[in-house]
């Protein structure tokens, strides 16, 4: 068994786990973070060390990520945004076109893409930073795909791995004298709730915070 499909495993657990009561969000979110960063079996082992047992054989969750009809009302071709020395933030339930094209100048550009409806043939993007920062942010399952350069500055990507048919999101670009950050980050509280009443129908938890019987 190579180590991503035990990797998947572990964050399948993990699910389990927080459906049963046995994580917070905060906690939850820090054992992915661990989960995705290992790179041995022990270092999985890990992330799940201190959990009550659950059953060996459990259904995938649901997705954190949303994905649009492929035919419907989503913008189409490509959008402009700019923040000049200023803050521009997409966020929430948004619909992003396929193609971004994103400036940040002395200034700060988010593109928060964990409540959006992604179009299922992806997001390209085009940043442009100049003594700024762009934050990219992506719900756990989507992918990034980043090929940018840094001119006195820095392009970090901490996107982790998308699951099989998710859409992708592929960064391009430059940042000169300041950042292009691309980080997989669990949705926001509201969201979790949800996603966390999902998972109790999906596990069977009761909200008692007991292990499987």
């Amino acid at each position: 068994m190579t180590l991503e499909i035990q990797r998947e495993e572990a964050v399948q657990a993990l699910c389990a786990h927080y459906a049963q009561d046995h994580l917070s969000t905060q906690e939850l979110e820090a054992r992915f973070e661990r989960a995705y960063r290992a790179s041995s079996r022990a270092d999985l082992d890990t992330v799940l060390a201190g959990l009550p047992a659950l059953r060996t054989s459990t259904p995938a969750p649901g997705p954190l990520f949303q994905v649009a009809p492929a035919r419907g009302a989503l913008p189409t071709g490509l959008k402009r945004y700019l923040g000049f020395f200023s803050s521009l933030k997409k966020e929430g339930a948004w619909s992003p076109a396929p193609r971004i094209q994103a400036k940040a100048i002395l200034g700060e550009v988010v593109l928060d893409f964990r409540e959006a409806a992604l179009p299922p043939e992806g997001v390209e993007i085009e940043a442009d930073v100049f003594m700024g920062e762009m934050r990219v942010l992506l719900p756990p399952g989507v992918g990034a795909e980043v090929d940018a350069t840094a001119i006195m500055g820095e392009v970090t990507d901490k996107a982790q791995r998308a699951l099989p048919g998710a859409p992708m999101v592929r960064v391009r670009g430059s940042a000169l004298m300041g950042s292009i950050v691309v980080v997989t980050k669990l949705p926001k509280p509201a969201r979790m709730e949800s996603w966390r009443a999902q998972l109790k129908q999906l596990f069977g938890g009761d909200g008692s915070g007991s292990g499987w019987s």
